[in-house]
C-alpha cells in the first residue's frame, strides 16, 4: 500500500484529501507546512508527497526542492489554489520547474486527485526501473 504525505496549512483541506487517498488504497500521512513535513519524512518516509503550495512558514516550494534534494525517491504533486504573489497558473509553472510529477488546481476534484497521485507514484517506478538498469 503505497504511503501519501498530505501537506496543507488547512485541516479541512488534509482531512478531505486524506479521505479520498484512504479509499483509493493509499495510506496516508499528513503535515501542515514544509518544515512538519520534512521532519515527518525522515521518520517514516513516503512515496509521493502531495502538497499545497503556499503555505505561512516553509512552503511547498521550499518543500519540494528539498525533496528533490534529499529525497529524490519520492513522487511529488502540487496543488494551488493561487497566491497574493501569483496566480494559479505562474504557481504551478513554478512547481514544474522544480519537477513535479503531476500539478492540480484547487478545489480539487476528486478523480484528478487519485490520477495525479498514481502518474506520480508510476514516475518513481519508471526511475526505480531505470537506476536498475
Amino acid at each position: 500500500m503505497p504511503r501519501i504525505l498530505v501537506v496543507d496549512d488547512v485541516p479541512v483541506v488534509r482531512l478531505v484529501i486524506g479521505k479520498i487517498l484512504r479509499r483509493a488504497g493509499h495510506q496516508v500521512l499528513e503535515a501542515a507546512n514544509g518544515e512538519d513535513a520534512l521532519a515527518l519524512i525522515r521518520v517514516r518516509q513516503p512515496d509521493a508527497v502531495v502538497t499545497d503550495l503556499w503555505m505561512p512558514g516553509s512552503d511547498g516550494l521550499g518543500l519540494i526542492r528539498a525533496l528533490k534534494e534529499g529525497f529524490p525517491g519520492v513522487a511529488v504533486v502540487a496543488m494551488t489554489g493561487g497566491s497574493p504573489r501569483d496566480n494559479q497558473e505562474k504557481s504551478l509553472t513554478h512547481a514544474r520547474e522544480a519537477g513535479v510529477a503531476a500539478v492540480l488546481i484547487k478545489p480539487v476534484d476528486k478523480n484528478d486527485l487519485v490520477a495525479a497521485v498514481g502518474q506520480a507514484l508510476a514516475s518513481i517506478d519508471l526511475m526505480k526501473g531505470l537506476s536498475v538498469s
